[in-house]
């Protein structure tokens, strides 16, 4: 029987929703025989559970073997910059201090609680911060001087070939400048007892001031006496100069790292070593080659004394230097430098003439007290000494300090006059937190690492020695009524071998400036790619003692006896002028001869005896010449082409 209002669907639901659940039970047992749902995943692996244990148990043996393994694999480490952390919070900081909301409790009297007297203590009002005003040095002493280049120098250090001739022996002329700085008065100027704006100590403290720099300028004198540009002196190669360790980039740890270590090497920073020479003179200061004739008493004891000063700082550095062997720039830490120049590290040669040295600084300090003693002055041999590396005495402790340059860019013949100043640590610099930040003068004052003096007083002018000279020394004009040539004498000197040699002629009107001369003393060649500096030293040890080696080694050679000296130059006239000499006591004023010369150059010069040998080229030369004969060859490798403060402070730029 047919139902009346009921659609097929009521009619047939029963049966649907059989089928449907029919279905979904079949979906399930499929899913259940045909896929694996009960797997279990393992690190990207399905295992079964039948499977689990074994999965679990090769875990745990690899787990296992991890823990009992004695050399694990460490995890990378990811390197952290704590000094740039540090000078980015520096930078990043703002200037203003973080206060409490509220105070933590009621003050304390602490004058009223103890029972003390309080009184108030006035702070002088430093202001605002300025740049530090580093005293200027004084007005500096130059000296010039030709020396012969150690042959086994310009192997370890190239660069010296821009100074030298090309074959030996290696001559170079050089000016050596010499000022003195005061440290206390450096220390006046921080603390504002000067008159200035003090710094406050907070700010360098923590980090020290150390002399970083001692610069110079040089002008040079012009044909028509006025002087040239200012520009700065060419020191010699791998100079210790703290001032191209730090950059404008730097960070303040950098910065305190050179203070330290130009604290510790004062003596090498602020007094570099003259390039190591085998002939010429000794070098010496400056102060020390002025005239002393008509100095005070006092003056001369001052002198003698810096002297000493320096010469017990080079016995301490020469006792306290280290005993492993050297090092060569190019070869790298812990490699050996086998090139025949060297010095093999196994050698106790090295120190065998260390031990000279010593003896020669004790010898010189003994030397220079007993000078004292002849002054009347007991030096007190209690003088502090440093018992350690790290012993450093401050710079502003030094009431007077000794500081010095050498030029090697000077051309022979040419007169200069040096102007010179002190680089310090800038207290302020990488502290812009500190500053006022909305000022940009204020935020100026720590970006520059460096704080510079003024320049001081120029020098007196220094003439760096020509390679070859004339001088007249006599002229006369001849008898009135005879048919005798006029005739001078002139003193011709060139430089061979450290110092000048010198051939006196007489010429008449005509006549060439030429002649040649015999050079006597040990005039010797070094091949350093064959000769080992030890054995070279042994060698020219052995010339001035009583047993002289019998035959010269390989890698030596004898150089020329005899030098030319051709200046190029022709006498053209002699004749009395109208300008008289002054007369001393019972002498009569006579006419001064004038002498003309055609130089080199074809320009007509006048000479005069008087004009001459008052000259301070004269007196260079002249003194040059006295001393060659009486000055003995060095031994090569004596002094170090390279400073072991060098490495200290290597140029943070290319």
């Amino acid at each position: 029987m047919k139902l009346k209002g009921v659609n097929p669907i009521e009619q047939h639901i029963e049966k649907i929703v059989l089928g449907l659940v029919f279905l979904v039970l079949l979906a399930v047992i499929a899913i259940q025989f045909v896929t694996t749902p009960n797997n279990i995943d393992d690190g990207g692996r399905s295992v079964a559970p039948a499977q689990v244990y074994t999965a679990l148990e090769q875990q745990a043996n690899q787990l296992q073997s991890q823990i009992t393994d004695l050399n694990p694999t460490l995890p990378d480490v990811q390197p952290v910059d704590l000094v740039e952390r540090y000078d980015n919070a520096f930078a990043s900081s703002g200037g203003k201090r973080l206060t409490l909301s509220s105070a933590l409790g009621q003050g304390v009297d602490i004058a009223a609680a103890t029972g003390a007297e309080a009184s108030d203590i006035e702070i002088q009002s430093s202001g605002p911060l300025a740049a530090l005003a580093v005293p200027a040095t004084s007005t500096p002493v130059a000296a010039s001087q030709w020396a012969t280049l150690d042959p086994y120098a310009l192997l370890e250090v190239p660069q010296y070939a821009d100074y030298v001739p090309a074959q030996q022996p290696y001559d170079f002329a050089s000016i050596s400048v010499e000022a003195s700085f005061s440290g206390t008065e450096l220390r006046s100027v921080l603390d504002g007892s000067s008159g200035g704006n003090a710094i406050p100590t907070r700010y360098w403290s923590s980090t020290g001031i150390a002399i970083l720099g001692f610069e110079a300028e040089r002008q040079r004198r012009l044909e028509d006496g006025t002087w040239g540009p200012a520009e700065p002196i060419q020191t010699p190669p791998h100079t210790p100069m703290p001032t191209r360790a730090v950059g404008a980039d730097s960070g303040l740890q950098d910065l305190v790292t050179v203070v330290t270590n130009a604290s510790r090497e004062m003596g090498e920073v602020a007094r570099p070593a003259f390039p190591p020479s085998i002939a010429g003179p000794r070098w010496v200061p400056p102060s020390e080659r002025v005239d002393m004739g008509n100095s005070s008493e006092a003056d001369q004891i001052r002198r003698i004394q810096r002297q000493l000063e320096r010469a017990r700082e080079d016995l301490e550095r020469l006792t306290n230097a280290p005993s492993g062997p050297r090092t060569d720039p190019g070869t790298g830490p812990g490699k050996t430098d086998t090139r025949p120049g060297r010095r093999d590290p196994g050698s106790t040669q090295p120190n065998d003439r260390n031990r000279e040295r010593i003896e020669r600084t004790r010898e010189r300090i003994e030397e220079l007290e007993e000078q004292l003693k002849d002054l009347g002055v007991e030096e007190d041999n209690t003088t502090r000494v440093r018992t350690s590396r790290n012993d450093v005495r401050s710079v502003l402790e030094e009431e007077s300090i000794d500081l010095w340059a050498h030029d090697l860019g000077v051309e022979p013949g040419a007169t200069y006059r040096y102007r010179t100043r002190v680089v310090v640590n800038n207290p302020l610099f990488r502290k812009q937190a500190e500053l006022d930040p909305d000022d940009e003068a204020q935020q100026q004052l720590a970006r520059d690492p460096f704080a510079r003096g003024a320049w001081s007083e120029w020098s007196d002018p220094v003439v760096a020695g020509a390679r070859e000279y004339y001088f007249v020394t006599s002229a006369s004009q001849g008898a009135a009524a005879s048919t005798e040539p006029a005739r001078t004498t002139i003193e011709l000197y060139k430089v061979y071998y450290g110092h000048y040699r010198k051939s006196t002629l007489n010429v008449s009107p005509g006549d060439l400036l030429a002649t040649d001369l015999r050079v006597s003393g040990n005039l010797l060649a070094f091949d350093p790619q064959v000769l080992p500096v030890d054995e070279a030293a042994e060698y020219v040890s052995s010339l001035d003692g009583a047993e002289a080696a019998s035959q010269m080694p390989e890698g030596v050679s004898e150089l020329a006896s005899r030098i030319s000296i051709e200046i190029g130059a022709f006498v053209l006239d002699v004749y009395t002028g109208q300008e008289q000499t002054e007369g001393g006591l019972g002498r009569e004023r006579t006419n001064i001869v004038r002498v003309v010369i055609r130089d080199a150059q074809g320009n007509i010069v006048v000479h005069t005896e008087q004009g001459d040998e008052n000259s301070l080229a004269y007196a260079q030369a002249s003194s040059s010449a006295s001393a060659a004969s009486s000055t003995s060859l060095r031994a090569p490798g004596e002094q170090p082409a390279i400073s072991p403060a060098a490495a200290l402070f290597e140029a943070s730029e290319p």
